[in-house]
């Protein structure tokens, strides 16, 4: 097993706090706002395939999906326990989006198969290596690469 999977933390370092999360995160930062202006810098078109990389409680992925209904947006997550979050998020938002428990640096899409990857608040929690071999796995799988941690 590769010891980065050993040393996972859930985003706020204690599961406990795993349900607390997008009320934390909501009196903390302007969190709408900033991932606005990470979606409006994307240009994300209808037809494309957009991943979340690190969704979390999917805001990210729910806000893309809402300003762009004709695009396939699919968030990728490594905690089985805020992805609960995020679908049942999703389910209530009635947005069709796709969800995968996978770790950042599984991406499981081949090659030139996606057109933008987008993640926020998630790089500060990887290594240098793992930032480093994400980075390059998302220029091989799309044209496009935003980050905002």
């Amino acid at each position: 097993m590769d010891t980065n999977r050993k040393k996972y933390k859930p985003a706020l370092s204690y599961d406990w706090l795993t349900p607390l999360y997008d009320s934390l995160i909501r009196l903390t930062m302007p969190e709408t706002k900033f991932k606005r202006q990470l979606i409006d810098q994307a240009r994300i078109e209808k037809g494309q395939r957009v991943l979340d990389l690190g969704c979390g409680t999917a805001t990210l992925t729910i806000l893309m999906k809402r300003i762009q209904p004709g695009a396939e947006i699919v968030g990728l997550d490594g905690d089985p326990k805020i992805l609960k979050i995020a679908k049942l998020k999703a389910a209530k938002a009635r947005v069709d989006i796709i969800l995968k428990h996978t770790m950042a640096f599984d991406i499981p899409y081949p090659d030139a198969s996606v057109d933008s990857v987008l993640s926020s608040l998630v790089f500060h929690h990887l290594t240098r290596r793992i930032k480093a071999a994400l980075y390059r796995k998302c220029i091989e799988s799309c044209a496009l690469v935003e980050s905002c941690t």
